[in-house]
């Protein structure tokens, strides 16, 4: 019974209130079984993740510094890290990541 921990950035840590979560999940459980039971324990983030279109991310997932496949299998103390997407706003303009950076940018970064 593998158990993974998440660690959670900006706007998905901020709906499901915490900045890391850790979840028990069955033998042979995969990336993808993972990330539907993150959505079924925190409500806020329903829909998040898993879509109805096979390939559809809204959101960075990485594991090692590399992305994972939604196949793979878990392992007892694999880690990741979620993210939402990035990206957006008009040119020479930065966007802040989260509700709580509102009003607070860091660098805009030239085209």
């Amino acid at each position: 019974m593998p158990k993974v921990r998440i660690k959670l950035f900006a706007l998905y840590r901020e709906l499901a209130g915490q900045k890391e979560v850790e979840l028990n999940l069955p033998d042979g459980a995969t990336v993808k079984d993972m990330l539907t039971e993150l959505e079924e324990t925190f409500p806020k983030l329903r829909g998040k993740f898993t879509t109805e279109r096979q390939g559809d991310r809204s959101y960075i997932l990485m594991k090692g510094g590399r992305w994972p496949n939604l196949e793979d299998r878990l392992e007892d103390g694999d880690e990741f890290s979620l993210f939402p997407p990035v990206g957006g706003g008009r040119e020479g303009q930065a966007m802040p990541a989260s509700s709580s950076d509102q009003g607070r940018v860091v660098q805009i970064i030239p085209p």
